[in-house]
């Protein structure tokens, strides 16, 4: 499969926080080329390659969770009230076509106020205001179809764009995902690996990291790589707080981070010739790594992030270039782990 089609199948995927089943078993599945006790449980993937005792542990980690909305209430007439499930930028989100799934997959649309009964801060509401239009005058016309508690999605789908370059609504983290596909691909055929490597896709990373504390109190491993995404340049951005597309994964540098782990990886990096990004984040990351380190059971973190513009949108921008360097030095990293 190649990069651009795993990586839509993938993101195309419904999965908010808590709701990972249908994404998880999809990369349980395709994780099973390489990982043939790779499973979906307990809203995580966990597969193995290599399970040797008398070899250290390196977990390379990526979430499966996306950003979306939860029903909070259905009105008289037939509209859904509904919060966000992540951060949510609620700049973008009036008259935005939107999935709703229930005991039925239901199209709708974010309502919007006419622009001229608009004022002032009206333009950006409030969780409280944000209503899905289904097409429906009732709320008996939802009875068995849509209840409180169920999930709304963006309705975009993956897209190619120029030069590289691809759009979705699920980005994070599912390039992650795709990086470490590709990885354990690689890591799956070398003959004497110097560690174990599990691949762990964790659920709810974007509300409580649950799935990342879970890994490092079951998994105990004695490495852990986050494989996630970072703030992307794009016009107008500061460039001393975004990586920029194209130009490789960004290693993270931060005082929860192994500092060792961190020069490591930039060393196989210009080792092997792989294009990379330093980001530096002086206090914890906001990604797995944090619950890796900091768990009890805790283990050596570090970070690799893809450059992603627009974040939690439902136009995530990524380059697949960098999904593929990603994936080039998580294997190129466990070639050497142990050995450094």
């Amino acid at each position: 499969m190649q990069t651009y089609e795993m990586i839509a199948r993938l993101s195309d995927l419904r999965g908010g926080s808590g709701r990972e089943q249908a994404v998880g078993e999809t990369a349980a599945e395709l994780l099973r080329a390489f990982a043939p006790d790779a499973h979906y449980g307990d809203g995580s993937v966990v597969g193995h390659i290599g399970q040797d005792t008398g070899k250290p542990t390196l977990l390379l980690c990526a979430h499966l969770d996306q950003v979306g909305f939860m029903v909070t209430d259905i009105t008289e007439d037939g509209f859904l009230r509904i919060g966000a499930v992540g951060g949510i930028d609620r700049r973008l989100l009036l008259g935005q076509a939107v999935t709703v799934i229930g005991s039925e997959t239901l199209s709708g649309v974010i309502s919007i106020l006419p622009p001229h009964l608009l004022k002032g801060e009206q333009a950006v509401p409030e969780d409280a205001q944000l209503c899905v239009d289904l097409g429906v005058s009732s709320a008996e016309a939802l009875t068995g179809r849509v209840a409180r508690g169920d999930r709304v999605y963006y309705a975009a789908t993956c897209k190619k764009l120029q030069n590289d370059y691809m759009t979705g609504s699920a980005l994070d983290d599912r390039c992650g995902v795709a990086a470490v596909l590709l990885a354990a691909e690689q890591l799956a055929g070398e003959p004497d690996l110097p560690c174990n490597v599990t691949v762990y896709f964790s659920g709810q990373e974007e509300r409580s990291g649950r799935g990342a504390k879970l890994a490092a109190v079951n998994e105990q491993p004695d490495y852990a790589i986050a494989v996630d995404v970072t703030f992307g340049m794009a016009h107008g951005e500061d460039p001393k707080e975004c990586m920029t597309l194209k130009k490789g994964p960004a290693v993270g540098i931060s005082s929860v981070l192994s500092a060792e782990m961190s020069r490591h990886l930039m060393q196989t990096a210009e080792r092997a010739g792989i294009p990379y990004q330093t980001e530096v984040m002086p206090g914890t990351t906001g990604t797995d790594a944090d619950s890796l380190a900091l768990s009890p059971g805790g283990c050596e973190a570090a970070t690799v992030s893809i450059p992603l513009r627009y974040m939690h949108t439902p136009v995530e921008v990524i380059a697949v270039s960098d999904v593929e360097q990603t994936a080039q030095l998580l294997t190129e990293y466990a070639k050497e782990c142990g050995r450094i």
